[in-house]
């Protein structure tokens, strides 16, 4: 659905116009229902919301500000700590570490940036790394996180709004636009000084939502779980068992 056939089904609904029921009303019931939807499809953890943020690694610098537009945990963290390469960083609690990493001297003597040994921590809305020394690197710092998708803010568009609008955004699957335009509709209903009763179906917003988020699961049905079988102690090759 395009934002300009949703607001048209919503006045259709709501038997409103552009006067009775304004664009800015629709933009901002759409925005909180966007918000609710973006939640929920969390849920289902297929990682549709989810995309690398990129971030500069600065000379001797440890910590940096998570993304502003993350919507829920890290699942993968990456950095070029050679200046060149990407290799994965791992989380560990720095509470629970033994050895003293106060200074930069403490943390280049137990930490070094080859893959294994450089490491992540997460404390006041920013990461830490924990590594050999750090050079300057443009986009030197990739984290993946799940994000809130880019709010609509033309109604005139004929742009579909399950295509992102950007290499860094997202849209919302086409298969909760109807749900997402019932709750808008719900919210203009409600609003009211004297609130316009629900449909039937509107009444089953929440159930249907559900459904609908449901729907989005699993986006590959081929999907299989990859596992090495270990060798029993009387294989002589070892290799008896099948890997997956």
């Amino acid at each position: 659905m395009t934002p300009l056939a949703f607001a048209a089904y919503v006045r259709k609904k709501t038997r409103t116009n552009s006067t009775t029921f304004p664009n800015a009303d629709i933009l901002s019931y759409m925005a909180v229902r966007q918000d609710e939807l973006a939640k929920n499809i969390i849920d289902v953890d297929e990682d549709i919301l989810l995309i690398p943020q990129y971030t500069s690694l600065v000379a001797n610098q440890r910590e940096y500000p998570l993304p502003q537009d993350m919507l829920s945990s890290i699942k993968r963290v990456e950095a070029k700590l050679d200046g060149t390469n990407f290799i994965p960083l791992y989380e560990f609690d720095s509470g629970k570490y033994r050895y003293t990493i106060k200074t930069e001297a403490d943390i280049t003597q137990n930490f070094t940036n080859e893959d294994g040994n450089a490491f992540f921590d997460l404390s006041r809305k920013a990461l830490t790394i924990y590594s050999g020394s750090i050079t300057s690197v443009t986009d030197g710092l990739a984290v993946w996180v799940n994000t809130w998708p880019e709010a609509i803010t033309d109604l005139a568009s004929e742009v579909d709004m399950s295509q992102d609008p950007s290499t860094t955004t997202h849209g919302i699957p086409r298969e909760l636009h109807e749900i997402w335009a019932r709750g808008v509709i719900i919210d203009f209903k409600e609003s009211k000084e004297k609130p316009i009763p629900l449909s039937e179906r509107e009444q089953f917003y929440k159930v249907d939502k559900m459904e609908a988020i449901n729907s989005l699961k699993p986006e590959n049905r081929s999907r299989t779980v990859h596992f090495n079988l270990p060798a029993s102690s009387s294989q002589s090759d070892g290799n008896n068992g099948q890997d997956y």
